[in-house]
């Protein structure tokens, strides 16, 4: 057997086999003389059966199977004299040449690609200063109220706070839009969903009633082609129902597993899972940061098999529960090669930085991790049962080997701290 290994990019190599035809012939023949042992043929004795019959009845398939053999055999050989760690099995292309000594294949495969050197040139980085104040956990305590308020139907005109189920369309410049009509909306009044305007105008209207508002479109609207320009909506009112929002001093607060009239707990509580989630959603900002830096000033070559596969789980994260995870379409992964390619290049230059830098797990952050997680369910000790589990336990050591990499990376960066409150951390306001 002979071999050439041809780079054809930092991520795949062209490796050209070449067997003699006299090892493939002996193989035929071995495989054939096992097979006339069992042969069980109309007329003869189990394994009694000419061997020219034998060729003619199973010759052709005997042969492919000959060949796939050596072909096997020859690529794991090559793969090992050329020290190849593909990272899934390689595409084979075979070269037929008549009157050729030897069988010729190539087979192309990808691997991981060497990183010579990360480039990391970044000076400073942003670090947000976000304080929980005591109307972040009112916004809480009152989403929480909203949560469990019950809604009865009512027949008295609409006030603010009121829910309606309605349903409207638009006549923009003169025309209807029918096509694009809203059934069944509920909205509740005071919720500012709508364009200015709109829940305003519909302050002490009664179910069955049809109302048109005569508004404009904002200046800012998204649709430039109609910002600041003058809209009709026609809105039915299909039904009025009336909130019983609980208050603090009832059985409200026992729902939240707190004592009644205990509402220090809760604020205490609702600030400790906001600033979790705040510690959370600021130290994803400073990664992002570094990612993005890293991306953009590393050009590496990527395995496409790596691609498609992060691809196909970024589509089943999406659909979880639509479709059949062990097959994808091109159709279906395409549109997500883009954000897949990204992952993939963050995730190997992330790998060579760790390298670089000899990190491994810190066994105290990952049990810190684990009771993190665990403390956010009723049943916290079977939840670290769980996360210690080898598959589970790995899925969190990445996470802290993320966290220790980009800890060491920003020890010599400028920190620019800048002021941000918690609803625009969280993407409620601008």
């Amino acid at each position: 057997m002979q071999t050439s290994l041809e780079k054809i990019s930092n991520a795949e190599q062209r490796l050209t086999i070449s067997v003699p035809n006299q090892e493939i012939e002996a193989e035929y023949q071995k495989q054939i003389l096992e097979v006339a042992k069992k042969a069980n043929l109309h007329g003869f004795r189990p394994g009694k059966a000419p061997l020219q019959l034998i060729k003619q009845r199973y010759g052709e398939e005997i042969r492919r199977d000959a060949m796939s053999n050596i072909m096997r055999h020859a690529l794991a050989d090559a793969i090992k004299e050329h020290q190849l760690q593909p990272i899934n099995y390689p595409r084979i292309e075979p070269k037929f040449a008549k009157g050729a000594d030897a069988f010729e294949f190539v087979a192309y495969i990808e691997v991981y690609p060497v990183i010579d050197n990360v480039n990391f040139t970044l000076q400073e980085i942003e670090k947000l200063q976000v304080d929980i104040k005591d109307s972040d956990i009112d916004h809480v305590i009152e989403q929480l109220k909203k949560q469990h308020t019950q809604w009865k139907e009512v027949t008295r005109p609409a006030i603010s706070k009121d829910r309606l189920v309605i349903d409207y369309y638009a006549i923009f410049e003169g025309k209807s839009d029918l096509e694009n009509k809203v059934e069944k909306f509920t909205l509740e009044l005071g919720s500012n969903v709508m364009i200015p305007g709109f829940e305003e105008g519909l302050i002490g209207v009664v179910a069955g009633q049809e109302k048109t508002l005569s508004l404009h479109f904002p200046a800012d609207f998204q649709l430039t082609d109609k910002a600041g320009k003058p809209v009709d909506f026609v809105v039915t009112v299909d039904k009025v129902y009336e909130g019983d929002i609980p208050d603090l001093q009832g059985d409200f607060l026992q729902t939240l597993g707190i004592q009644a009239g205990d509402t220090d707990t809760l604020k205490t509580q609702i600030r400790t899972s906001l600033e979790q989630e705040r510690d959370r959603l600021v130290k994803e900002r400073m990664k992002e940061q570094i990612f993005t830096h890293i991306i953009e000033h590393n050009t590496i070559d990527v395995p496409s098999s790596l691609v498609q596969r992060e691809a196909a789980a970024i589509h089943d994260e999406l659909y979880r529960y639509e479709h059949d995870h062990s097959k994808h379409s091109e159709e279906e992964t395409n549109r997500f090669n883009d954000i897949a390619k990204k992952r993939v290049t963050l995730s190997l230059l992330l790998a060579e930085l760790i390298k670089k830098h000899q990190l491994t797990p810190d066994p105290a952050l990952v049990e810190k991790r684990i009771q993190e997680i665990a403390a956010l369910y009723q049943e916290p000790t079977e939840v670290i049962h769980w996360l210690s589990t080898d598959k589970q336990r790995q899925g969190i050591e990445s996470q802290v080997l993320e966290d220790q990499i980009i800890n060491k990376l920003i020890e010599n960066l400028h920190v620019i701290q800048k002021e941000m409150s918690y609803a625009e951390l969280k993407g409620m306001q601008k």
